[in-house]
């Protein structure tokens, strides 16, 4: 993978230009390489640019940048289009997350400094590299460990808390966020999301002690495709938060201090963001993120982590807590919408759990492919899955 011919030495002139306010910038090189391998990013091309400069004909500096734009690959490309993810992740990094970390008083606290967002003539995201600040991406198949997850639970509930005042003050900072990466609408994750269903129920007939669940899901048919849709949407006179919408592990960098404990976390990549239930982001991680460890059992003091920090967030920015649900109604909201979660451990969690391969594109999901033998019959999936399936059936989702 390379960078596309159209980003060039003066596109980063420009940008650096602007971004520092300099009379003059020089460019005297760049360098790139791909920022993901094979099987870490399905939407998108990103790359980490290294860049050697001058500002008003002063110093040799260098800067490294995380670049993030449509892809040359046909599939990739396809997606990121009919999805409009592009256009939703410049409204985030351009809008509405200045909004937020205004209000609250914390810049950058959420995630990078943003350099430059362009949508035409070619989708493009100029980005602070957070590696250089001492951030990094952990390993998807091995999940986070409870320290690291009381973390997301305490910056969660903080973004979360951030976009309910954006929301109060100004409701149309919201309107770019209706629909997330599970889109009913959309006859491709229909299709994706019914795959899932199949497949995961097809597996649970082969695993010794798990075949009921297979059984139920079997028995259900369509309707756990439209359950976990249903599960996602808005409810009339609801509570609702700015839902980062897709918080897996790749989205999620780490920062250690100096004495090996988790220092901060922020999110990357927020091209699902949606204005729902907060539980929506809740399940998305519960099913996708921790380790095993964490998902057998430290759920409830996760969510119990994430509302404490949510009310304390909220009553430091001033907002009138009885607009906010108490905790029995927060987890009776969480605990309805669990078939959201399980639609997210057919659709996103084979891929988070799948080992690097060539082959691991999106199109191979759905037809008879190894990479999609691989993904639901892996021991990593199986492991993980058999974390979620009673957690999610003591619900009583599945009868």
């Amino acid at each position: 993978m390379s960078m596309p011919s159209w980003i060039t030495r003066e596109t980063f002139q420009k940008v650096l230009a602007s971004y520092f306010k300099a009379n003059t910038v020089d460019v005297v090189s760049f360098t790139s390489k791909g920022a993901c391998g094979a099987g870490e990013n399905y939407t998108s091309d990103i790359f980490r640019t290294t860049i050697t400069f001058r500002k008003n004909r002063g110093d040799v500096e260098l800067l490294s940048v995380i670049v993030k734009c449509n892809s040359a690959d046909g599939s990739k490309r396809t997606l990121a289009e009919v999805w409009n993810l592009f256009d939703k992740e410049v409204e985030m990094y351009k809008t509405t997350l200045p909004v937020i970390h205004s209000l609250l008083k914390e810049e950058s606290t959420i995630s990078s400094n943003c350099y430059y967002t362009s949508l035409t003539p070619h989708a493009l995201i100029i980005m602070e590299d957070l590696s250089e600040s001492g951030y990094n991406m952990l390993s998807r198949q091995l999940g986070f460990n409870l320290e690291i997850s009381i973390k997301v639970m305490e910056k969660m509930a903080k973004l979360h808390a951030g976009s309910i005042l954006a929301y109060k003050k100004n409701p149309g900072v919201m309107k770019s966020y209706s629909t997330g990466l599970h889109n009913d609408a959309d006859e491709l994750v229909r299709k994706w999301v019914k795959n899932g269903f199949s497949a995961l129920a097809d597996a649970c007939l082969t695993w010794p002690g798990f075949e009921q669940y297979g059984q139920k899901l079997k028995m259900l048919g369509d309707q756990a495709m439209e359950r976990g849709f249903q599960a996602s949407k808005r409810k009339p006179g609801g509570f609702h938060v700015l839902n980062h919408g897709d918080t897996w592990v790749n989205n999620i960098l780490i920062k250690f201090g100096l004495d090996k404990s988790v220092a901060d976390v922020k999110f990357i990549d927020f091209q699902m963001a949606i204005f729902t239930s907060p539980a929506i982001d809740l399940h998305f991680y519960i099913s996708s993120s921790p380790d095993t460890n964490v998902k057998l059992d430290h759920l409830d003091l996760l969510l119990d982590i994430y509302y404490s920090h949510l009310i304390v967030n909220l009553s430091r920015l001033h907002y009138t807590l009885n607009k906010v649900p108490t905790r029995e109604e927060f987890l009776k909201d969480v605990y309805e919408r669990s078939f959201f979660g399980l639609m997210v451990a057919v659709t996103v969690v084979p891929f988070v759990k799948a080992d690097k391969r060539e082959d691991g594109i999106f199109d191979n999901i759905f037809i008879d492919t190894p990479f999609r033998h691989h993904v639901f019959n892996n021991d990593i999936y199986r492991q993980h899955i058999q974390c979620l399936l009673p957690f999610y059936d003591n619900f009583g989702i599945l009868d």
